[in-house]
């Protein structure tokens, strides 16, 4: 069984007290400053195979589109005042907007755009970029410690790393300067890698849980 640590923070119960969460101190890699956004010519929206997520790269930093579906039924909207159906399109979820829909089962289904910002405002996440030109680092920022996820951009692709491991990994221990936080149901494990640390660990492979978008 493999812990995978996403961009949208998934709360994991495990079903005992020895296994261990890994995070980082500070954002990785070490070596590099923090910066808003990545190189413009790798700018654009990246959309998943499904087509339910997107991210979007500009000069603002990094945004996350997702599409959620809502419903109201023909009953409410016969009976309100705010909302209203014209052909295939509803009124009123927006101001002074429409969106499809499609009846079924007397309910109206519809999709709502949703952009949060990943990187950039008041987000605590952090972005930094390898050594390498198109490799970049999103840091996100979970329990006060951070879990970076790589960034690959090739040939009009993004490719997204994860951090990857097993429950039961024995991989971090060569890092030197690591603490534990013992809660009720787990342990917590701060790594503070040097940036030679970092390097051996993208080379055991913890950044191996691929998911693939494209521009």
């Amino acid at each position: 069984m493999k812990i995978y640590c996403l961009i949208a923070s998934v709360i994991l119960s495990f079903s005992t007290f020895s296994q261990k969460s890994y995070y980082f101190s500070d954002p990785l890699p070490s070596a590099t400053s923090n910066i808003a956004s990545v190189d413009k010519k790798f700018y654009g929206t990246y959309k998943s195979k499904t087509g339910t997520i997107s991210y979007q790269f500009d000069a603002e930093g990094v945004s996350i589109i997702s599409t959620s579906i809502s419903s109201i039924s023909r009953e409410t909207i016969r009976e309100s005042t705010v909302y209203d159906v014209r052909g295939k399109y509803i009124f009123g979820v927006f101001n002074n907007d429409s969106l499809p829909c499609v009846l079924e089962d007397e309910y109206y289904y519809f999709g709502v755009r949703n952009i949060d910002i990943f990187i950039g405002g008041r987000s605590q996440n952090i972005l930094t970029q390898s050594a390498t030109s198109n490799v970049y680092f999103l840091n996100v920022f979970e329990n006060g410690n951070y879990v970076p996820i790589q960034l690959d951009f090739k040939g009009g692709k993004l490719t997204m790393n994860y951090f990857e491991y097993d429950l039961e990994s024995t991989r971090f221990e060569f890092v030197a300067k690591q603490k534990t936080i013992e809660t009720q149901y787990q342990k917590l494990v701060v790594l503070s890698p040097t940036e030679e640390e970092f390097e051996t660990l993208r080379t055991i492979g913890v950044f191996e849980l691929p998911r693939v978008f494209k521009r």
